[in-house]
């Protein structure tokens, strides 16, 4: 079959966070062996070294605080990439819409060209955090542009029963990797909990504080790490002083990517619970070393965990389950956690590596 040449478009990249370069390069170095070309269009675009020979064409974004002028920008960066797409894309070129989930300029573009045009879902907006107008619009605008793709592609199986009542024709699934690391010893881990994730109210970072001050009562030599940034980050640190929780919650900020096996390598369990999800990639990263996850059975994450075996699943995100699978995970004997643990590894060890994911994406390629 002859290699495709290919354009990914993607929403603009934040300068101060680098974790949209990451996830960019891991999806390019997936789909890299199986096309013979691929444009990245998108705003303050950078990838890993490796992949110097991806064509990107960028434009310079400013995140302005005032929302009016940040609209703006979104126009007319969107507006700019629409005019790329007239000018690159081809009839059935192939053109892949990669966390670009309201490049709605772009798209039309696409579709003025007739190019094939694949879209992703990720978790459902409308299921995040507080309901808003902006949320509806989202979902509105994900909903239309699924609706109208050649393709809608995604993860994992379970991420469209995420989007009750999409209709999708056709499916692709193309999914991420870790980088594995060698085998652990799984005994004798620090008792700690660890939580890797946006702090917004869709992670539920405070029922998780609220909770893990519970647990203290009772196992005063747990510990929670919480690893991120977000909107949240204020009110947790202000939680966390009001129940003079500090000796038992430590959050650790922002960590760059490169730096994360330091903090994490010690953890014996991820606490992720979450409204909704594509397959994330923290949790993927965490059992591929070796940590069994407790979280919510949303989108890919109930596809690869099975309850009791390699994790723990959480029945909903109040501050009482939440508590309650903590002390489950604490009660499990160091024998099964072994096998627990184990079986978290080797699910991603044998499926989510990148020659796995290259293999199994080929398919749609």
């Amino acid at each position: 079959m002859e290699r495709k040449e290919i354009i990914v478009v993607t929403n603009p990249m934040i300068a101060a966070n680098r974790s949209a370069e990451v996830t960019l390069s891991k999806f390019l170095r997936v789909i890299k062996p199986s096309v013979k070309s691929i444009e990245v269009i998108g705003g303050n675009l950078g990838v890993e070294k490796d992949l110097s020979d991806v064509v990107l064409t960028s434009f310079s974004i400013i995140r302005y605080p005032n929302k009016l002028k940040r609209l703006l920008t979104i126009v007319g960066i969107q507006l700019k990439m629409m005019k790329s797409i007239i000018s690159h894309g081809k009839k059935n070129q192939p053109v892949y819409f990669w966390i670009a989930d309201k490049m709605i300029l772009p798209y039309f573009a696409a579709k003025l060209k007739k190019m094939e045009v694949n879209y992703f879902i990720y978790g459902n907006v409308e299921k995040e955090g507080v309901k808003s107008k902006f949320t509806e619009l989202s979902g509105r605008l994900i909903r239309y542009m699924a609706s109208h793709a050649d393709y809608v592609c995604m993860e994992s199986p379970s991420v469209k029963k995420e989007w009750p009542g999409l209709a999708v024709k056709k499916e692709k699934i193309i999914h991420l990797y870790t980088d594995i690391v060698v085998e652990p010893e799984y005994k004798d881990r620090t008792k700690i909990l660890g939580m890797v994730c946006r702090l917004t109210p869709g992670k539920h970072i405070v029922e998780s504080i609220e909770a893990m001050v519970r647990i203290h009562k009772n196992h005063a030599d747990w510990i929670l790490e919480i690893i991120g940034s977000g909107k949240q980050e204020e009110e947790c640190k202000a939680l966390i002083r009001k129940y003079n929780a500090e000796s038992c919650i430590h959050m650790l900020g922002w960590v760059e990517h490169s730096e994360l096996q330091n903090y994490v390598a010690k953890w014996k369990y991820l606490l992720f619970p979450t409204d909704t999800e594509g397959m994330p990639n923290g949790l993927i990263e965490m059992m591929g070393s070796g940590i069994p996850a407790i979280a919510s059975p949303v989108g890919g994450i109930s596809d690869i965990i099975q309850d009791g075996e390699n994790g723990l699943l959480l029945m909903d995100c109040s501050v009482e389950i939440i508590a309650k699978s903590i002390e489950s995970a604490i009660a499990v004997s160091e024998e099964n956690y072994r096998l627990m643990a184990a079986s978290a590894y080797k699910e991603i060890s044998e499926n989510f590596t990148l020659s796995a994911a290259q293999k199994a994406g080929s398919k749609y390629l």
